[in-house]
């Protein structure tokens, strides 16, 4: 079984790349690899509701986070400093994302067999 953590860094409201990873995800942990994800930058904007009744370019998918539980996925995090940026909270969040500093982010990417940024 390998280590794979997938590093999520894009918006959710322009780029397909949160998507993607999704996918990605789904389907490293169908074939039972271990997953860590992790978001950073603008993608914590993945993790908060938002009104389904504004029109974004793309499609809403967050709501197949859930599936994260069916597929045995629970190394979820944060990056705490990306929150802070955005005046973000992590009670703000719809998935239970650990947040995480720095060091932590680079303890848990030491010990993972490879790592996938989108």
């Amino acid at each position: 079984m390998q280590h794979i953590t997938i590093i999520q860094r894009q918006s959710p409201f322009n780029h397909s790349s949160g998507r993607e990873a999704l996918d990605l995800a789904l389907a490293l942990a169908a074939v039972e690899h271990q997953l860590t994800i992790i978001f950073t930058g603008d993608a914590v904007y993945q993790l908060l509701d938002y009104n389904p009744a504004t029109e974004f370019a793309l499609k809403r998918y967050q709501q197949s986070f859930k599936l994260f539980g069916l597929y045995d996925i629970e190394h979820l995090y944060v990056c705490q400093a990306s929150l802070q940026q955005r005046q973000l909270d992590s009670n703000q969040l719809s998935l239970a994302a650990k947040p995480v500093d720095a060091l932590q982010i680079q303890q848990l990417l030491a010990s993972q067999h490879q790592v996938v940024c989108i």
